[in-house]
């Protein structure tokens, strides 16, 4: 990567509003701090308004002016399929927060990507999909803050609804329902449970931090091996 190549990059990252460190940046792009801190002078010295220090991290300031939004007509057409096609599968709360997200988007395309959209709007058809989504915003949340949520949960197995602190890892879209995947307290392990059948949830104000080898990657993993082992193993080998 040549110095302008790293320049840009770094531009980019402190575009998306993030907070970053000189370390990372070191690590990120394989080169010494001094070098970050140099890149960092060079982009100050070329008008970026980059404000921080050493200790605290690199940042935009909240009142900078960032370039508008770019999408060509095909980027925006997939973008606005893509919502189409999400729309269904969320809770009434992270249905209204998309699709203010891309009234938004909307707003700052140009004319002939918007006349792409609408288009396609017109064009191509998508059937919702049927069945109960559960409390996603509030599971997101706790999954991306990882709060500790107590749910009643209808436990169709046992025929009894069960009431359980949860660590939530991670949610997966599997075939037509969501799933949670969390530590329970209750059984003192990983369980998997479907988001529709979730009765009630509740934040206990209580965080948690992952558990070593029962963290959401740990499990991605185990299924990815499981997986595998399946597709190699012969069918008279399966119990």
């Amino acid at each position: 990567m040549t110095r302008l190549e790293r320049l840009l990059s770094i531009a980019l990252l402190l575009s998306a509003r993030r907070r970053l460190r000189a370390e990372t940046l070191a690590a990120e792009f394989s080169v010494s701090l001094r070098t970050v801190y140099r890149d960092l002078q060079a982009l100050q010295t070329a008008g970026f308004p980059v404000v921080g220090t050493a200790g605290d991290g690199y940042r935009l300031p909240s009142t900078s002016q960032l370039r508008p939004l770019a999408l060509d007509p095909a980027e925006a057409e997939v973008l606005a399929m893509g919502a189409r096609l999400l729309a269904p599968l969320l809770d009434a709360p992270l249905k209204n927060r998309l699709q203010s997200a891309m009234a938004k988007l909307e707003a700052v395309l140009p004319p002939e990507a918007i006349q792409r959209v609408v288009e396609t709007k017109d064009r191509v058809v998508i059937v919702p999909s049927a069945g109960a989504t559960g409390p996603l915003a509030l599971l997101l949340g706790a999954v991306n803050e990882q709060r500790v949520i107590t749910i009643t949960y209808d436990g169709i197995a046992r025929g009894e609804n069960t009431k359980r602190e949860i660590e939530p890892l991670g949610l997966v879209r599997f075939s037509r329902c969501w799933t949670l995947l969390a530590y329970c307290r209750l059984r003192s392990d990983l369980r998997v449970f479907r988001a529709d059948r979730i009765i009630e949830a509740c934040p206990t104000g209580e965080t948690f931090t992952p558990r070593p080898g029962l963290t959401f990657q740990d499990y991605l993993r185990m299924c990815e091996a499981e997986a595998r082992f399946q597709a190699l193993t012969p069918p008279d080998r399966l119990l």
